[in-house]
């Protein structure tokens, strides 16, 4: 068993929306300490939101483009969604990419903020040279959020003052601890959705860049030190092989399990038949899990295709640990999303 290193207990905080913590052991090489990153200064979270929300088009004194947006992503969700037959029975849709039958209970579009995310990654210990990975990405907050939350936006990458003065980013070096920040999605829309705020990012950080005035709020450096951001489509069960090296190659994987509302069965074999009389696609019965939101079909799937070592962190649900994965702690978050509070657990991938 590998050495462990447990965080300090996190106290109270409404501003980076902590309950409580259990505190969270991670897991470390047997050879080595890893390096870890400084949390992230509340000035530099407070600059790293406030792009993200700029980037999704959300504008902090109209709550109405944030309900507006959740309910276009939902939209986008919707029209991948499983409809009824006539005859009242349900039907499924099958992506392109995977053929994977997707059964309406397993899409149910939820988000968390930039600054659970952070929250969740300081209780964690994001390390150097980390691969961030968003299971079930929809908008693309998370992966855009983790691709500047440890980019250093100074040329020393250390303090440079006070919250008064500074943005607050402190770091050991130049590099940006999370090296890249992927996001996979099974909903074509919400990929398409995503890799458009991405391209806003983009836009916001070159004019900060370019626009000297802008360096008070938005630190121009931060683009140069963005993580390298990618949106793939793709099922998390079934990846092709950009997907497969993409999980091979992630070292933190992030999985907020609202998509799976009603848990996370395995197929039913005996209910399976290929092809119908007139040689179309039947649709496959899933059976699902309500046992302590237990997700065994994700668990299995991760457990023979992320790498050991790996970290995962799952939001309301939970991985079997005879699949290859050790629990290290839970962390309490609020969530608007699941009221009155999520619960994020994480694993070491043996």
């Amino acid at each position: 068993m590998n050495p462990i290193v447990v965080t300090p207990l996190l106290l109270l905080s409404a501003a980076s929306h902590i309950i409580s913590v259990e505190s969270l052991a991670i897991p470390t090489s047997s050879s080595s300490t890893p390096i870890l990153a400084p949390e992230v200064h509340p000035t530099h979270l407070t600059h790293v939101s406030k792009l993200v929300s700029s980037a999704l088009g959300d504008i902090a004194e109209d709550d109405s483009t944030v309900f507006n947006r959740y309910a276009s992503a939902r939209t986008a969700v919707d029209d991948f969604q499983a409809v009824d037959d006539d005859d009242g029975t349900e039907t499924a849709t099958v992506t392109a990419t995977a053929m994977e039958v997707v059964p309406s209970n397993e899409l149910v579009y939820g988000e968390l903020s930039v600054p659970v995310l952070a929250t969740i990654l300081d209780a964690v210990g994001v390390q150097d040279e980390d691969v961030f990975l968003d299971i079930g990405s929809g908008d693309g907050a998370l992966v855009l959020g983790a691709s500047l939350l440890y980019a250093p936006s100074n040329e020393e990458g250390g303090d440079k003052g006070s919250d008064d003065d500074s943005d607050g980013s402190i770091r050991r070096n130049n590099n940006n601890a999370i090296r890249k920040a992927w996001g996979v999605d099974i909903v074509p829309g919400l990929v398409d959705r995503a890799k458009v705020h991405a391209k806003n990012l983009e836009r916001i950080l070159s004019q900060a860049e370019e626009e000297q005035q802008h360096r008070q709020t938005i630190n121009p450096l931060l683009g140069h030190n963005q993580s390298d951001v990618q949106f793939l489509l793709g099922d998390i069960h079934t990846p092709d092989d950009e997907l497969r090296n993409v999980l091979q190659e992630t070292t933190l994987a992030v999985c907020f399990a609202t998509t799976w509302s009603a848990g996370n069965g395995h197929i039913n074999n005996d209910d399976v038949s290929d092809k119908n009389d007139d040689n179309t696609r039947k649709t496959k019965t899933i059976s699902t899990s309500l046992q302590g939101r237990k997700l065994p079909k994700l668990s299995k799937a991760l457990s023979s295709k992320l790498a050991p070592g790996c970290r995962v962190v799952l939001i309301d649900g939970k991985l079997n640990e005879r699949d290859g994965f050790s629990w290290q702690g839970d962390l309490r978050i609020q969530c608007p999303d699941t009221a009155p509070y999520s619960v994020a657990t994480l694993y070491y991938k043996q």
